[in-house]
């Protein structure tokens, strides 16, 4: 039986994430050409290593028992554990130049994710929000920040929380607390939701704040995304048998296929997590399995875009916070390394089959195009349309840009 207490939480969770219901958002368009027109972030929460994933053009005393394999680009090899990926690297551009001023997990996921610094005394939006607020429209069906797969609700930080990501913890079941209980049936819903509009239209008369409208309008916005058509867009079983048969069963399978449908529907900015690649120890025999996961995930949702052609009109993005470093410790892992990791991109124009930026032999150090974070995330910006100095202001009056001093990597796409 469901409580008061979780009906209520799961309408801040649906209804809080959706700006297009209310019509308060403009796009914003500047003078930029619009490459993408969604994005699937793929994100490695823990610090993916780039000497068993992607960056192997390193001397043998580094990469240990890895081995480099070719794939269907000329010039880029993958390691053993991404056999898939080497049939789809035709599409991907390998930055294996990354770089992150933070070297703990929680410092660098929220550079990461934010493009600042954490500071106590404010917390900034990511990425995704500032999508949502950008190129949110009145006549969007669905929200434009939807996080999968992951208990974390993507922070709107010091924007509204209609701005927050929507959560999708398991994506094969859908949206939680999105349809009718049973035992209600709908004219006494409709009743119900009379009864609670006209109590809190004559509270709102006499006590009515910013913060208690935002609350209501929960409410009426969850009861309108609950009679969307494309409400449909999150149940995977109506997915075309040839677009399923490429995943396999796991989350993070199901969650990229999910974005995949949500991309079609046209959804500006989808984030799928997968967590765990915090290696210090047992490396070797710890990471095959994830690896294996990421490597069937991210080759199916390439094919699924691919089928359904729309990987033109997709950026596809594998991050993490940051990389591993290249010395193999005593037991058999490796430690944290900001400086020279590795991210993808794929789609929306970007050039397929090559490596930018290059590290040292021995791994340690950048020596050629370095990428920060906060370019990677101008870039994100830069193929929505969207300026990547685009800036709003706190509710204190500060001044913040999206992506704070980053450049966006337009030599990256054709």
């Amino acid at each position: 039986m469901l409580n008061r207490r979780q009906f209520i939480g799961g309408l801040s969770a649906v209804g809080g994430a959706m700006p297009f219901l209310n019509g308060e958002s403009k796009v914003i368009n500047g003078s930029l050409k619009e490459r993408a027109k969604s994005v699937i972030y793929i994100f490695m929460a823990g610090g993916l290593s780039q000497f068993e994933s992607f960056n192997v053009e390193i001397d043998k005393k580094t990469m240990g028992t890895t081995t480099a394999h070719k794939s269907n680009a000329d010039g880029v090899r993958v390691s053993q554990y991404f056999p898939n990926m080497a049939k789809q690297m035709d599409k991907v551009t390998v930055i294996n130049s990354m770089k992150i001023n933070q070297g703990a997990h929680p410092s660098a996921i929220y550079k990461l994710l934010t493009s600042y610094n954490p500071r106590s005394s404010i917390t900034h939006p990511e990425l995704g929000a500032w999508i949502n607020k950008c190129k949110s429209q009145k006549t969007d069906t669905l929200p434009n920040f939807v996080s999968i797969c992951s208990r974390r609700q993507g922070t709107s930080g010091f924007f509204p929380g209609k701005y927050a990501a929507l959560p999708v913890v398991n994506p094969a079941a859908g949206i939680m607390f999105s349809k009718r209980h049973n035992a209600v049936n709908e004219k006494v819903f409709k009743e119900r939701l009379n009864l609670v509009s006209g109590l809190n239209k004559n509270f709102q008369k006499q006590f009515g704040t910013d913060d208690s409208h935002a609350y209501t309008d929960i409410y009426a916005d969850s009861v309108k995304f609950m009679n969307s058509k494309d409400i449909s867009t999150f149940d995977l079983k109506k997915e075309n048998e040839n677009i399923t048969k490429l995943y396999a069963k796991d989350s993070l399978s199901q969650g990229c296929l999910l974005a995949g449908r949500l991309a079609e529907k046209g959804v500006k900015f989808s984030k799928v997590d997968l967590g765990g690649w915090d290696h210090h120890q047992k490396l070797f025999t710890d990471l095959p399995p994830k690896a294996a996961m990421l490597d069937q995930a991210l080759s199916s949702l390439l094919q699924h875009l691919s089928q359904k052609g729309l990987l033109d009109t997709t950026l596809v993005v594998l991050a993490t916070e940051f990389g591993r470093s290249p010395l193999i410790n005593v037991n058999a892992g490796r430690d944290h390394h900001p400086k020279g990791f590795t991210c993808l991109l794929a789609g929306a124009g970007v050039k397929g089959g090559q490596i930018y930026g290059k590290t040292s032999k021995d791994g340690k150090e950048i020596i050629e195009n370095p990428v920060d974070v906060v370019d990677f995330n101008a870039t994100i910006a830069w193929s929505l349309g969207i300026k990547p100095d685009h800036e709003e202001m706190s509710p204190s009056g500060r001044p913040f840009k999206l992506s704070n001093k980053g450049k966006a990597q337009t030599q990256l796409f054709s």
